[in-house]
């Protein structure tokens, strides 16, 4: 996907290298972040335009996953950004529109995730 940029949100180095370099592959353009408030200082202020997909891990440091999309939510430049939540909790589902992975995943899983949400998205 050209032109497409994915903020990837994930704390896990080998986990956040691996996609990235998979996603670069792929042909996106990826914004690595290690924690919440790293994506939140991309976000509010570099992110011009905004990304065309968040993948967003809910256990960060710093910021958590459930503190970035609480700020997406009330943000309305960033609400329509379509987002992936990975996260190995069973926990509370997160609500509006959000696309959910449990993790461990497959990498053909989380790329027919992107496929299907940016189609959604343009």
């Amino acid at each position: 996907m050209q032109g497409k940029t994915v903020l990837l949100v994930e704390d896990d180095l080998t986990v956040r290298d691996l996609l990235q370099d998979q996603l670069e592959e792929d042909g996106y353009d990826v914004v690595p972040a290690s924690n919440g408030k790293q994506a939140l200082d991309y976000l509010i202020l570099d992110a011009s335009p905004p990304p065309d997909l968040i993948i967003l891990d809910l256990m960060t440091p710093i910021v958590t996953g459930w503190q970035v999309l609480e700020h997406l939510r009330g943000d309305p430049a960033l609400a329509h950004v379509p987002v992936i939540v990975v996260t190995a909790t069973s926990a509370d589902r997160p609500a509006g529109g959000v696309t959910v992975l449990r993790k461990p995943f497959h990498l053909e899983t989380l790329f027919n995730t992107i496929e299907s949400c940016l189609g959604s998205a343009a």
